[in-house]
């Protein structure tokens, strides 16, 4: 009785820690990329990816629109605040915001309404507005930094950018700081983590490298 009431113990007990970590690995299924890692929590999937990875139009961009085989359609313009253009025969078109093909392919739409049979519209960006981020804290050149052209850049990239972290850096605990849907969102993300790799820098976020602790 004495052997079997100990066999039954061992195996509730091995049942125990098993369901332990059971329960452990689905958290971590569930709640990935949010759960801790050495470092941290990761930075939230949504706020991770670098968008869809296409280049949008932006206001201050200057482009320049050709119509194939309409010589006089040809204008180069700067987006304008208001994220327009001028096009020829249909006034002013939203197109910040558009990717350069679903931009081109608007206009030949609209123009196609008018006086112009089956247009074909190109467009080509001679000069970006700036996409600035900001590094501080604790490296050896804080400042405002700019994305450049369509280039994404990574966490670890944006921090070499700032010189590196200084002597006294710890770029273990980095924080970001991201305006996103619901105002803006701080994550602490370890920058010497394989995950920092598929972290991109966004327009506007503000990094933070922390000082190490002693």
């Amino acid at each position: 009785m004495r052997a079997t009431r100990f066999l039954l113990h061992f195996l509730n007990s091995r049942c125990l820690v098993f369901a332990a970590i059971l329960t452990a690995s689905i958290g971590c299924l569930v709640f990935l990329p949010g759960c801790t890692a050495p470092g941290g929590p990761l930075i939230p999937e949504y706020s991770s990816a670098p968008d869809d990875g296409i280049y949008r139009l932006r206001e201050g961009d200057v482009i320049l629109l050709e119509v194939f085989q309409e010589p006089y359609m040809t204008t180069r313009q700067r987006i304008l605040g208001d994220g327009t253009i001028s096009v020829g025969l249909i006034g002013r078109v939203v197109v910040a915001g558009e990717t350069i093909a679903g931009a081109s392919h608007k206009i030949a739409g609209l123009l196609d309404q008018k006086q112009l049979v089956n247009p074909q519209v190109i467009i080509t960006v001679e000069s970006y507005s700036p996409r600035r981020f900001t590094v501080w804290g604790q490296v050896r050149n804080p400042g405002s930094f700019v994305i450049p052209g369509e280039d994404k850049i990574t966490l670890p990239e944006a921090i070499t950018m700032a010189g590196g972290n200084s002597d006294i850096g710890d770029p273990r605990s980095v924080v970001i700081t991201r305006r996103g849907p619901s105002g803006q969102q701080k994550m602490k993300v370890n920058a010497l983590s394989p995950q920092a790799e598929q972290i991109y820098i966004r327009e506007g976020d503000v990094i933070r490298v922390s000082e190490t602790l002693f």
